[in-house]
């Protein structure tokens, strides 16, 4: 399970559809956010908006299939609940949440989903969150990730969560006009991210600084 973390535009999508989707049997998009996301170019997926078409198209074999929430916040809570209760029936797919912070709350996953991220991988699922704000998401999500890809967050609120995910040291620099070394926190580090840039954390716990591959 892989958490895509940080602000939009800073290379999220570039990281999921170059390296996460590279390869896949069955893949199950939500994606609020079709409109700029696009992931219907990208997989050549059918979209849908409504239940009943996307477990058709579940039901048909359709390889791809990309739902789009709409309407009121308890409409997209029952959409988001038959979404990963579809998901837990397909062994073995690729499962893809975008803009986890409008689904789940630091206190609160819906069941299907906590399901889906506590033990998806005893099905053969692979599922990746992403979310711009992760101190508005589910704590247990974060929590149960084998990786966590880390790009520059705009909230101190969202820095803090990741620093404490990471667990990356600080670091010291020497200030050019005084010569002398400057601490730079974790939080810091985390909010001064070039675009593309990142920290990832992996399934041995090490966690790298690198850029993103070109897609």
């Amino acid at each position: 399970m892989t958490a895509v973390i940080g602000a939009t535009g800073v290379g999220k999508s570039s990281f999921i559809k170059g390296e996460k989707l590279r390869k896949y049997d069955r893949l199950l998009v939500w994606s609020p956010l079709e409109e700029t996301d696009d992931y219907q170019s990208f997989c050549g997926g059918e979209v849908t908006d409504r239940v009943s078409e996307f477990v058709q198209a579940v039901k048909g074999g359709v390889k791809s299939v990309i739902f789009v929430p709409s309407g009121k916040d308890s409409l997209i809570k029952a959409q988001f609940d038959h979404f990963c209760r579809v998901a837990w029936l397909l062994p073995g797919s690729h499962v893809l949440v975008e803009e986890l912070s409008g689904v789940t709350m630091p206190s609160y996953a819906p069941p299907a989903w906590k399901k889906l991220s506590t033990a998806g991988r005893h099905k053969g699922l692979t599922i990746i969150g992403a979310s711009q704000r992760p101190a508005h998401i589910d704590k247990d999500f974060l929590g149960n990730c084998s990786e966590i890809r880390c790009y520059r967050v705009n909230y101190d609120a969202d820095a803090k969560v990741m620093a404490d995910s990471l667990k990356i040291p600080t670091i010291y620099e020497t200030d050019p006009k005084t010569r002398k070394p400057v601490a730079i926190k974790p939080m810091e580090q985390i909010r001064m991210l070039p675009d593309f840039e990142f920290f990832h954390k992996n399934r041995n716990l090490s966690v790298s600084r690198g850029v993103n591959k070109s897609l």
